[in-house]
């Protein structure tokens, strides 16, 4: 059905394809999918995760040919946030609680008393039969919070809705608002992923540097006195002792990715140009590069660069760079030269999200093609959207 609908697109404007900065990276790497399709052990084991990527490259095209205008740039922008509020209910009604990181015991055992209390009534999803992989939902939600946060705080309430006789709308979004913030990153929290939450951390201090040297010296002493509470907090109390257990906590989970990292590695070592094929790691790694917990189903190298180059070789991962630079790129242009409060605010929103998103990504990963990854490729075509509204177009054909 593609190939129809390519067709269609460009009997309607002339192109298959629409434009974007990175279609050049984004054909390296569908070419890599392509050649991995030849190298893989087992092309039906492959076939989800290329299918995924594909699905999700077309949707960043589709997103991407549509958000041209600025009143298509706000549709997008709460289409985006109401997705990641979307994931947050269903990962609450769906997640396998009892799936503890890489078998470490409990972290938080108030956290998990919680979890134990909701109603898991998603089950059987192909993929995830016993329930969403807690971890994987922390690392796609991250996107959303900080870009929440700023459109909170440069209220997006009267972007949305600019006319004096819409503000009653005005205050009831700025509600929802604050309940779907609550909603995601209670999710996070509630996921307890240690990955996601040192990636918020480093994306909030990303954030702060960009600020004033008043916002920096008052945004140092409130992390000083909240990282001695912490301390103090984890030293002696018995969820501390749960958060840190001998032979367990965070020492364990950092011993144990080492073993994935050098097992992916030499998996990389072996297979250079074209990586072993989509989704075989996870296969291939118990058999040549085995570890000390061999007897469990990894399914992908505890780390997004490693992971991409395992399934799509060293071109795979230098166009997966580029698209990650290319969009930091778009954002700093936009955050620098736009005069509209509200676009540099969406800037550093969705940069936060993505940063905190890349530094999950360094000791965890979502696979390419994975399901909930779609919205990682929803948050790349809306900073290309952002992008060509905020800079594209003069400030009053942008507010058309």
């Amino acid at each position: 059905m593609v190939p129809v609908f390519w067709l269609c697109a460009r009997i309607a404007n002339g192109r298959s394809i629409p434009r974007t900065p990175m279609n050049a990276a984004l054909a390296v790497m569908l070419m890599m999918v392509g050649v991995s399709l030849f190298v893989t052990s087992d092309i039906r084991f492959s076939l989800g995760k290329v299918s995924g990527l594909a699905l999700s490259v077309l949707l960043y095209w589709a997103i991407s040919r549509w958000l041209t205008t600025a009143r298509r740039l706000k549709a997008g922008t709460v289409a985006f946030v109401v997705a990641g509020a979307g994931l947050a209910a269903v990962a609450l009604l769906g997640t396998d609680f009892g799936k503890l990181a890489l078998g470490t015991p409990a972290k938080i055992p108030a956290l998990m008393t919680i979890a134990a209390r909701l109603p898991h009534v998603i089950r059987g999803v192909p993929g995830a039969e016993e329930g969403f992989d807690p971890n994987a939902v922390a690392g796609a939600l991250v996107l959303f919070v900080p870009l929440q946060l700023a459109l909170l705080a440069r209220r997006a309430d009267r972007w949305v809705f600019p006319d004096p006789a819409t503000r009653g709308f005005a205050r009831v979004l700025v509600f929802i608002q604050v309940i779907l913030l609550l909603l995601t990153a209670g999710t996070v929290l509630l996921m307890q992923s240690r990955s996601a939450w040192l990636g918020l951390a480093v994306a909030t201090v990303a954030a702060v540097l960009w600020q004033g040297w008043r916002t920096r010296v008052v945004a140092a002493g409130v992390a000083s006195a909240v990282g001695v509470l912490a301390i103090a907090f984890i030293r002696t109390s018995a969820t501390g002792r749960a958060i840190s257990p001998p032979g367990g906590g965070w020492a364990g989970a950092v011993a144990i990715r080492m073993q994935l990292w050098s097992s992916g590695i030499h998996g990389i070592q072996d297979y250079p140009l074209t990586g072993m094929g989509m989704n075989v790691f996870r296969r291939v790694m118990p058999i040549r590069y085995p570890t000390t917990f061999t007897g469990k189903d990894m399914a992908h190298a505890h780390n997004q660069l490693l992971q991409v180059a395992l399934d799509l070789g060293i071109p795979g991962l230098v166009a997966y760079g580029a698209m990650w630079m290319i969009a930091a790129v778009l954002l700093v242009a936009v955050y620098r030269r736009s005069g509209e409060r509200i676009y540099r605010a969406l800037a550093g929103g969705l940069g936060a999200g993505l940063i905190a998103h890349f530094v999950f990504g360094m000791s965890d990963a979502i696979s390419l093609g994975a399901k909930v990854g779609v919205l990682f490729w929803m948050s790349l075509a809306l900073v290309v959207g952002l992008h060509r509204v905020a800079l594209g177009r003069s400030p009053a054909a942008s507010r058309t």
